[in-house]
């Protein structure tokens, strides 16, 4: 066994881990990355990258059918070649033109050491790799760690349900049937985009939600509409609803039995079950006790400067359990590159007030700070919402895009809250992300010019929504009606 010394070793070579290996070799420190499989992790080959294109080839046949809506004679999809591989091909094809970015020469270029293998702990400065090409194992040892090793899908304890068969984000981009119909366990922002992306493709889903009501984690208004819109595209929605089994039937389907909140029990038959209902991190094999951090089954434990309970030991993405977001592991391992390096006066600690992420089902979904139950909650009152359909911007009537609206939540005139549901409302976010981080006034937002005719001009609506409510008040009619008699 070899052993050697780092200024950091790196474990999980995902997005934290990538950009914490990159940042600190770029730096000039002394960097191992040490990964079990490909780098990229979950994001580039089995989350964000190949659901976005599963959900673009969906929205391109969905839009087919309703080609009239654009002056067109509509027309049933077919797959290339009659066969659903071409869209796990084209899927396949996003991945491979973007994992180069993401390649081990160019983090080998930047002066990062990647070693493959499965790491583990011997104590808390030394780890023992086993090396995946050559079956032998190496220890290193390093005067800091970070831990990145992301999550994986939690799956339920569901009677019956592993000798069944289910697939999850992992499985599901390398199917190459598209299955007639199709169980998704779970109405998160998962289940929610591959269950509509799946119906748009042909298959015929139902959707399982043990909860009252779908994207439980959104503004109550957005499970409404979205809930009506995944109805209407003909996909059944069962919440308030657990599935208690599964099994297999002689012809090969598959049976999941549910139990709804009043007691009923329904029995539904599909080719394939989804199962996407939340993740947990990866800690398995790290032998963490031996390296004296504390963990649990839901994450590491870690301070506002991102440390384990062994100071240099850190962690970032996923396995933190803060926000299971690509942009937030990006973030986080930013935070662990200064405090890794420099004195404890200058090190950051994390701030998750302004977190923005997106959903992206049609429409889209967006949010960044409180929803409207949060501020009325935290806040009894000076709360105020200020609310935009997007039927009322010209740009969406042009794209005939019009369903969806901008809700805007404040504090005291402040916007502590933005959720938009509509059009690209993934980029439309950002401008609200500004404002939330600012504590800017709602009618701040005035005070820039857009460009017409554009989406964004949702955010200038909202805020002139709030400037003539100014105007509108009675201390400002009455001193201007004062102003104007002095003037006449």
């Amino acid at each position: 066994m070899k052993s050697q010394t780092y200024d950091l070793i790196v474990i999980g070579g995902g997005s934290a881990g990538l950009v914490a290996a990159g940042g600190a070799a770029i730096l000039g420190a002394r960097v191992a990355l040490v990964e079990k499989n490909l780098l990229g992790g979950d994001c580039l080959y089995t989350g964000c990258i190949p659901s976005k294109a599963l959900i673009r080839s969906a929205r391109f046949a969905q839009q087919t059918r309703h080609a009239e809506k654009f002056g067109f004679q509509a027309m049933d999809p077919r797959f290339l070649g009659d066969s659903f591989a071409s869209i796990t091909k084209r899927v396949r094809g996003v991945i491979e033109t973007i994992e180069h970015h993401d390649s081990p020469e160019i983090f080998e270029g930047m002066g990062v050491e990647v070693v493959f293998g499965t790491p583990r702990f011997l104590n808390p400065t030394e780890i023992e790799v086993s090396l995946k090409n050559d079956g032998g194992s190496r220890v290193m040892k390093a005067k800091r760690f970070c831990i990145s090793t992301g999550s994986r899908p939690s799956i339920p304890p569901i009677e019956g349900l592993e000798e069944a068969g289910f697939v999850t984000n992992e499985q599901i981009f390398e199917l190459t049937e598209l299955p007639k119909r199709m169980i998704v366990l779970g109405a998160g922002a998962i289940g929610m985009e591959l269950g509509q992306a799946f119906a748009r493709l042909g298959s015929m889903v139902t959707i399982v939600e043990m909860s009252d009501r779908v994207l439980a984690a959104e503004d109550e208004e957005v499970s409404t509409l979205m809930e009506e819109v995944l109805r209407n595209e003909e996909i059944e929605i069962l919440t308030n609803t657990k599935a208690v089994g599964a099994r297999k039937t002689a012809s090969g389907t598959k049976i999941v039995t549910a139990r709804s909140e009043n007691g009923e029990t329904l029995e539904i038959e599909a080719e394939e079950i989804l199962v996407a209902v939340g993740r947990k991190p990866n800690t398995e094999g790290l032998d963490l006790k031996k390296a004296g951090v504390e963990f649990d089954e839901k994450r590491i434990a870690t301070n506002d400067h991102l440390q384990t309970s062994q100071k240099h030991i850190f962690a970032s993405g996923d396995v933190t359990g803060h926000f299971q977001f690509t942009h937030m592991a990006d973030y986080e391992a930013q935070i662990v590159i200064q405090n890794a390096f420099v004195p404890f006066l200058f090190r950051k600690k994390t701030d998750f007030r302004v977190v923005p992420w997106a959903t992206f089902t049609e429409p889209e979904i967006a949010r960044v700070g409180m929803i409207e139950s949060e501020a009325r909650t935290k806040f009894s009152d000076h709360v105020k919402t200020y609310k935009i359909s997007f039927a009322d911007n010209d740009r969406a009537q042009a794209e005939g895009s019009t369903t969806g609206f901008a809700k805007i939540v404040t504090h005291k005139k402040r916007i502590i809250g933005a959720t938009l549901v509509g059009e690209h409302a993934g980029e439309l976010i950002h401008e609200f992300v500004w404002a939330v981080k600012r504590r800017m006034k709602v009618t701040d937002l005035n005070k820039v010019i857009r460009v017409y005719p554009t989406l964004a001009k949702i955010t200038q609506a909202v805020s002139t929504e709030a400037t003539l409510e100014t105007l509108r008040s009675p201390f400002v009619q009455k001193w201007f009606n004062r102003y104007l008699k002095f003037w006449r």
